[in-house]
């Protein structure tokens, strides 16, 4: 699936590039939510905590 792919990487621009953090968050819960099987999900999932203030190990 491209969708899922293009959605990962807008959340990557968001979070890297233009320092929205909000706006990445928010990217990586819709990858989550509508594609759950990605392979993009469990990054998706380590950054989204980690963007939340998670202690990440």
């Amino acid at each position: 699936v491209l969708a899922d792919d293009a959605l990962y990487r807008r959340a990557e621009l968001y979070e890297n590039k233009l320092k929205d953090t909000t706006k990445a968050m928010e990217l990586y819960q819709e990858l989550l939510t509508n594609y759950p099987g990605s392979l993009f999900a469990a990054d998706a999932r380590k950054r989204y905590r980690a963007l939340r203030g998670d202690l990440v190990n």
